[in-house]
């Protein structure tokens, strides 16, 4: 009990920093760079292509390097773990991927799948069809990440924010048949949206996360800042009542996810039946970080304490940091503050939380003010620049060969 109080308060401190900065008048003022071109956008498009492509040329050489089947076993890397859910998902859709008895990959949603059947058309081969819908979406998600960060911070906070989330240990799973792509361009266009206040566009793009994963329904958080911070105190009700039906279309999305259970199943709640064969539910982020750390005292000599359980409790220290240091830092908005805080409590709050590194990959905020706390700091950045390499090499040849990197 100690424990768990011991761990909550600091958790309720930042919250309580957060909603403090997300409530006083004018912090939603930035005075950095706000003008980009087109021609900086289409090079970082083309940049994050290119990177992907050299991150799949590293996993062809060490398929061929490290293993028997040569080029044959090389498709094979790309139906590791949840990877090969996606792919027969992709194949035979919801109600024909039966396993058990039981329509248990309902758990998955269903934008991703839907993307890559649509892109399926056009590429018949679904492991470079799923591909191609990973390694565009982050480019194009890229380009908002960019553009949220240069309009706030300027060209040079941006163009580090762009090689921090490239270079993360767990980056690699953008160039994967998974959801991390998908889900970056579906956030960072709704929060960059939201910032705008565009709330169509918001809206849509929101619609959009919430069909992709469970955790896109948080980009409700950042669009209520900023709507209450441009019509805060309400001299004009009409006006910001006309701007909730926007702001809420995120629930489309979930209900949409809803309506597909109902079809597959004929409950629109099936998944949190399904949930119970992946061990997942809901958890107070104290008992989550106490487990976590027991998982770690249990496996501390074996590839299991290295590969999930010391990374998950690293990563959530180094972004709990990042996110309490960059809340005094008025060129940070708040709305951006408020989303990264959700997504890390939120990622935390998991009964059986594996893939930390994974999910966190996509908490793009973090990687902003990263940037932004790095500034002046030339030999920080070159530090953690050359950390972030070195993890993400170990961490996705770990992965190719099959380690619980997941």
């Amino acid at each position: 009990m100690l424990i768990d109080i011991l761990l909550t308060l600091p958790i309720l401190a930042l919250f309580g920093a957060v909603t403090v900065r997300c409530l006083t008048p004018g912090s939603t003022d930035c005075k950095g760079e706000k003008t980009y071109t087109r021609r900086d956008l289409v090079k970082v498009f083309y940049f994050a292509v290119l990177f992907r492509l050299f991150m799949l040329l590293v996993m062809f050489l060490c398929s061929m390097l490290s293993g028997d089947e040569g080029l044959s076993g090389f498709p094979g890397k790309f139906t590791h773990w949840d990877c090969k859910h996606y792919i027969n998902l992709t194949e035979q859709g919801y109600t024909r991927y039966i396993e058990d008895g039981r329509h248990l990959f309902l758990v998955f949603y269903p934008l991703y799948v839907w993307a890559s059947r649509l892109v399926r058309l056009i590429i018949p081969n679904t492991i470079i069809s799923g591909l191609t819908v990973s390694i565009l979406s982050y480019a194009l998600g890229c380009c908002y990440v960019y553009r949220i960060a240069c309009e706030r911070l300027g060209r040079d906070a941006a163009r580090d924010s762009l090689l921090l989330l490239s270079l993360y240990p767990f980056s690699f799973f953008y160039g994967t048949i998974m959801t991390e792509g998908l889900f970056l361009l579906t956030t960072s266009a709704a929060c960059y949206y939201a910032s705008k206040r565009r709330w169509l566009l918001y809206g849509l793009w929101g619609a959009l996360a919430a069909l992709t994963r469970m955790t896109g329904i948080l980009v409700i958080v950042p669009a209520v800042v900023e709507l209450i911070s441009e019509y805060w105190p309400l001299e004009k009700p009409v006006q910001f009542i006309k701007r909730l039906p926007a702001m809420a279309m995120p629930l489309l999305g979930a209900l949409g996810y809803l309506l597909l259970n109902w079809r597959v199943d004929g409950d629109p709640f099936a998944f949190r039946a399904h949930q119970a064969h992946w061990f997942q539910g809901g958890m107070w982020i104290s008992k989550v970080l106490r487990y976590l750390w027991d998982y770690l005292m249990g496996n501390i000599n074996t590839s299991n304490g290295f590969a999930v359980w010391l990374p998950e409790i690293v990563l959530f220290i180094v972004f709990f940091t990042i996110i309490a240091l960059s809340v005094r830092d008025k060129n940070i908005p708040p709305s951006m503050l408020a989303y990264a805080f959700c997504c890390l409590i939120a990622n935390y709050s998991l009964s059986w939380l594996l893939s930390a590194g994974r999910y966190l990959s996509v908490c793009f905020p973090a990687f902003i003010f990263g940037a932004a706390l790095m500034k002046d700091r030339p030999k920080l950045k070159q530090g953690v620049y050359i950390m972030e390499a070195v993890l993400l090499g170990v961490y996705f040849y770990a992965y190719l060969n099959g380690a619980q990197v997941m």
